[in-house]
């Protein structure tokens, strides 16, 4: 079950996992444009596999031009392509984002905080979790299957995974209050009160 740090490891730990895909692959990400990711799909696709994509389509910043392009990039490797759910999609004052960035094969998961794209392998900040476990690859892929058929997530997977939304941050704070020091790396921290309050009470136990 390890643990991959970007800009170091590249796309490769993605790649396994489609590359290893033997009759289903499944990925939900916020961005994908990276054209080894893309290809390594196109090719699972022509070995028969049968592969679903799901990506958001509003990302912070980005023209609809753009995703246009990214979709049909996503559409040209033959794979089953869907948005994602609505209630995960900003809508006016309402802000949400699919915010998943991860992929399940039927025996392999791999969970990271990086988007498919060339910034996120090259340039960023991200980890990569990579693990065969079955009960994690059953949740994730629970997980994926509900928002493909726009229900959700069984309260099941709540138990194996830090799932938003849901019960994240109650799942956060019991890491936060374990006795002893804390280090947390985040890209950014949103004014939600229990974990700051959790995080001021840490004092000098925490790195930030």
């Amino acid at each position: 079950m390890p643990l991959y740090i970007e800009p170091n490891a590249g796309p490769a730990p993605i790649l396994q996992v489609i590359d290893s895909a033997r009759h289903q692959l499944d990925i939900g990400v916020y961005y994908l444009d990276d054209r080894q990711i893309l290809a390594a799909v196109r090719d699972a696709v022509r070995r028969g596999v049968d592969v679903r994509i799901m990506v958001e389509p509003k990302p912070y910043g980005m023209k609809p031009w753009q995703v246009r392009k990214e979709v049909r990039a996503i559409e040209s490797t033959g794979a089953h392509f869907r948005y994602v759910p609505n209630r995960f999609v900003s809508h006016g004052d309402r802000y949400a984002f699919y915010h998943a960035k991860y992929c399940v094969n039927g025996h392999e998961a791999e969970i990271g905080t990086a988007n498919f794209d060339w910034s996120a392998f090259h340039r960023n900040r991200e980890y990569l979790y990579d693990t065969t476990n079955t009960t994690v690859v059953r949740a994730v892929q629970a997980v994926f299957d509900a928002d493909w058929n726009r229900q959700h997530a069984p309260a099941w997977t709540h138990r194996v995974l830090v799932l938003s939304p849901g019960t994240s941050a109650d799942q956060l704070l019991r890491v936060i209050e374990q006795p002893g020091p804390v280090d947390v790396e985040s890209e950014e921290l949103g004014p939600y009160r229990p974990i700051l309050d959790a995080l001021a009470a840490k004092g000098k136990d925490l790195r930030m």
